[in-house]
């Protein structure tokens, strides 16, 4: 791109989303190594920069010498389809993997939750674990009361998430409300394909839990961002291999209003506050205290009470900080012109 630049006296602008070289694996010293000095050496031809972080600004201008006037910061945003959804979208997103939901419950040899009886056999588009019919209104629905918690974690499997995080966070959590005999009960919905789903199913399997159930689902594009916005919380556990990009997956869920409990990385503070807009982490017992406090509220409801996703406690103060979220339809055009002004100064 840059013998194209200088041969054609073209203009070069880059849209780091993270550092190449940091993406490859640390036991290839030399690769990674010539990677760096391939970045470092080629990037200040290029006549404009734009970066997701105002971390990654400040290394690119620091480590391979870009002028501050030719680098800004544009955040990702999440598309229109990531928003905040009725209750009877919800419902009939619900609805399509409810038997898969009533399917880890028998798999994890779960037999007191009250759903197995109350929702066995019935239609689940009359009835989700999350949802229920409106009496004397055909066609809405309402949250149901004594429901349980959903809390969702989007991956692909890969070995830059460590999901064992989230499956011990979850351990200890199930055996503090065995022990407190709260009758918390929550879902747990893994989405996503990649080749470490396989082990970690098999570990969820040894689990012998009995308030906490796991599921793995695909979903389909058409209802993953519906499925995304049922949520009371969504869990990411992206890890930076530059420390300087920020998790897309965290943008779908606050377009969808949906909280997030995040593992803490040095730049995660530019898109997570913690205890502002969700809460951050950075091990499995931390993890557990954060999602008890977070779905407490659940089991203390009264037995008429109806409590929307993340509608209650301090999930609904921060779903309030992420609402109006910018979109990138709406973000991207401050950007060019943020480039043009760059570009233009470059020329003079």
């Amino acid at each position: 791109m840059v013998l194209y630049k200088l041969w054609t006296h073209s203009k070069l602008i880059i849209d780091w989303h993270n550092l190449g070289y940091s993406m490859i694996d640390k036991q290839y010293a030399t690769f990674r190594a010539l990677g760096r000095t391939y970045e470092q050496t080629l990037a200040p031809y290029a006549d404009g920069h734009l970066t997701v972080t105002k971390a990654m600004r400040n290394f690119l201008k620091s480590d391979l010498n870009i002028q501050n006037e030719n680098c800004s910061v544009l955040y990702d945003c999440p598309p229109s389809i990531f928003r905040l959804r009725t209750l009877t979208e919800q419902h009939q997103v619900m609805a399509k993997h409810h038997d898969n939901i009533m399917q880890a419950l028998k798999n994890a040899n779960i037999t007191e939750w009250p759903e197995l009886t109350s929702l066995a056999g019935g239609d689940a588009s009359k009835a989700t674990f999350l949802t229920e019919p409106m009496a004397g209104r055909p066609g809405r629905y309402q949250p149901r009361t004594q429901r349980p918690a959903l809390i969702v974690s989007s991956t692909s499997w890969t070995p830059d998430e460590d999901m064992g995080i989230l499956i011990d966070a979850l351990q200890l959590v199930d055996k503090q409300i065995q022990e407190t005999k709260s009758s918390l009960r929550i879902i747990c919905a893994i989405t996503g394909k990649g080749r470490l789903k396989e082990h970690y199913e098999r570990e969820i399997a040894k689990k012998a839990w009995k308030s906490v159930v796991v599921t793995t689902l695909w979903i389909e594009p058409a209802d993953y961002p519906t499925f995304l916005a049922c949520a009371d919380a969504g869990i990411s556990l992206h890890t930076s291999t530059s420390g300087l990009d920020l998790p897309i997956k965290i943008l779908d869920y606050f377009g969808c209003e949906v909280p997030v409990c995040a593992y803490r990385f040095p730049c995660l503070n530019e898109l997570v506050q913690d205890d502002v807009n969700g809460r951050t982490f950075e091990d499995s017992g931390e993890l557990k205290n954060i999602l008890l406090d977070l779905l407490q509220p659940l089991a203390s409801a009264k037995p008429n009470e109806r409590l929307g996703n993340h509608s209650f406690g301090a999930l609904k103060r921060y779903s309030l900080q992420v609402q109006g979220q910018l979109l990138w339809s709406e973000n991207w055009p401050h950007g060019w012109k943020v480039l043009e002004n760059a570009l233009t100064e470059k020329s003079k």
